[in-house]
This record gives structure tokens, sequence and C-alpha cells, in this order.
């Protein structure tokens, strides 16, 4: 366990967001009320000596305007919050910056972070830096246009409720999605959790190394074994029209090779992980062959085998997960077929 301030993560869950960060500069933690994803993030950008910001979102954002700024009836550019740390992580660039956007579904993400989103797949090498396409608008003040740097890192924090939008797919295939739904209350006063001292990294620790599939040809065997594994998902996927296509390919792949290379976790660990924030927040409806994918999702989690199953028995079900091959995965496809059978739809979301 890591403790800060009166937090504590595990090691593993440490691990999941560092590969999820180094994967893609764009993460998602979604959880319950309370159970420390702000905390998380500031705690992480200040144990690597990053720089960090917290931008509460705000309902009313229909547009990018409040992160990237605007121009008013003069022309004069005002810069938005994330636009003003976009161009200080552009003069900085061998410091991470990390940004955190406090629960970023109060408003439809797509209404003010469309930009970004489509920017971040645009990254590419260039002269020994990652760099991406330029927003259209807005300049900064000196007239210069900005692109995202390679410094730069968001993480998003979600709390799904009555209260709060949906993620749509475009959103969802662009980040890994990280649940923080695991609470223990019990505290033990007399035991003693030792503080992590900060340790300054530059930005080459977290920064991606792979952008193309073809980065990862000095793992051919890995990338080869998880691009089988993920045909047979698609397979199951296909017939409720939730499959995924080469961005989640490519991404699954990256994350697992840089576990490979930093010796984080097994390789089932892993892959549970990437099943987990990867694939399963895709699913979701209310038709009969949605509940068979996440049957047959079940059961390739548990032991790979395909089970022709006429009717189940969740409870039953229940302890295979304890010898499963991807027990995070399953216990999630447990209680979403719980949902299907109560409510006659299933989500991720709860």
């Amino acid at each position: 366990m890591w403790g800060g301030n009166g937090f504590e993560y595990s090691y593993k869950t440490l691990s999941n967001f560092y590969l999820s960060l180094k994967s893609k500069p764009f993460v998602i933690l979604s959880g319950i009320s309370g159970t420390g994803k702000s905390k998380l993030v500031r705690l992480f950008s200040e144990a690597i000596g990053a720089n960090f910001t917290l931008i509460p979102v705000r309902p009313d954002w229909s547009d990018a305007t409040e992160l990237l700024g605007y121009r008013d009836i003069n022309q004069e550019f005002h810069p938005g919050k994330l636009t003003e740390i976009i161009a200080e992580a552009s003069d900085d660039p061998n410091t991470p910056y990390v940004v955190c956007l406090d629960e970023m579904n109060l408003a439809r993400v797509e209404y003010y972070f469309s930009d970004f989103l489509s920017l971040i797949e645009s990254r590419h090498w260039e002269g020994g830096r990652i760099v991406t396409d330029t927003l259209p608008i807005p300049l900064d003040k000196s007239g210069k246009l900005l692109s995202i740097p390679d410094n730069l890192y968001i993480v998003g924090t979600v709390n799904m409720d009555e209260t709060t939008f949906q993620f749509s797919k475009k959103v969802l295939d662009r980040a890994n999605t990280i649940e923080l739904n695991d609470v223990n209350l019990a505290y033990n006063f007399e035991e003693e959790i030792g503080e992590v001292q900060p340790l300054t990294v530059h930005n080459e620790v977290l920064r991606s190394e792979y952008l193309i599939l073809r980065d990862c040809k000095e793992q051919v065997a890995l990338a080869s074994r998880i691009i089988d594994e993920l045909i047979v998902l698609n397979e199951i996927l296909t017939p409720c029209q939730m499959q995924f296509a080469y961005r989640v390919r490519d991404e699954v792949v990256f994350y697992m090779a840089y576990n490979e290379v930093y010796d984080l976790m097994s390789e089932e660990e892993a892959f549970d992980y990437q099943l987990l924030q990867k694939v399963l927040p895709r699913i979701n409806g209310t038709s009969v062959r949605t509940q068979e994918a996440l049957v047959k999702l079940f059961w390739y989690c548990v032991d790979g085998k395909n089970h022709h199953q006429s009717s189940y028995d969740l409870e039953a079900w229940q302890k295979e997960t304890a010898e499963a091959r991807y027990p995070k995965s399953a216990l999630k496809l447990l209680d979403m077929l719980r949902r299907y059978e109560e409510d006659g739809f299933t989500s991720f979301w709860f």
C-alpha cells in the first residue's frame, strides 16, 4: 500500500494508473463520491513532481469557451483555463503537467472537450517529440497557434448517477476508464503509514513511446497473443453491435507492452484491467443478444471455453470467479447480468 495525507492506494492501483497514462494521456476515474479519485490524481502528481491543476467542470458548459478561451467583439483573445496550461507546459517540456477535470460528466463531454479529443488522435513523432495538429482556435496572446504538448496529461473524474451524463463511445474509445468503487471503512489508528517522499521525474517517464502498432515491433510475440485474444472478444461482441476497432486494439497492446517492459503485473492481471477498462464500458442495452454476449464474456473470463447456456444461475457462477483467469472482469460481468435480470437493461455504469 502507498499512503499519502491519510489516503492509501494499492500497488496495483498505482501501477494501473501509471500504465493507463503512459498508454494515452487521457484517463477517466469513475466511482461513487468520496473514494479519493481527484485525490489520487493530486497525490500522484505531487509524488512525481508534476505540475497539478484541478479544473471543476460546471453543468452549464455547452462549448469549449471555459477551457480554450474566446475572442471578444474587438477580436481580443481571452484564454481559457486549459489554454493557459497548454502554453505553460509548452514552455516547460521536461515537466509533466497533470490536469484533473473534476466531475467531468456534469456537462456533456462532447460539447466542451471535442477539440481535445480530436487533436489527441493526431499525435505523431516530429524531431524527437510527440506533436499534434494545432487548435483551429483560439490563438494565444502572441498570436501563436497552440497544439497539445507531449507533457500534458488529462484525468477526468466522474460520478455516475441521475445528475450526470453518460459517455459516448467516442469518449470511451479514447481513454482507460478506471473504477474506484472498493471501500473499506475500517481504520487502524495504531498503524503507521510511511509517507512517500516526492521524486521529481523527467517527462519521459510518463510520455508515450508507442503511437502506432508498428512501434511495438520489439514485442511481436506479446502483441500477437493479445491481438488473438481481442479477435475472440470481437467475435463475441459483433452480434450485438458492440465490437471495437483499431484504436482500442492498439491501446490495449500498448498498455500490455508497457507492462511487460516495466514488469509491474502479470500478463493475466494486466489484460484483466484492459478488459475492464477498454472493452466492458462499451456494453449496454436491452436486447437478448446483449445478454448472450455478457454470458459468453463471463465464461471467456472464467476459463476461456465456449459454454452453451440455456439458463444461468448467477449465485452459482459467483463461485467460479475465485479461480477465474480474469476475476475483476468476471465479477463486473456478473453485476451487469444481475442488472439485466432485474431491470431488463444493463450497462457498465451504475
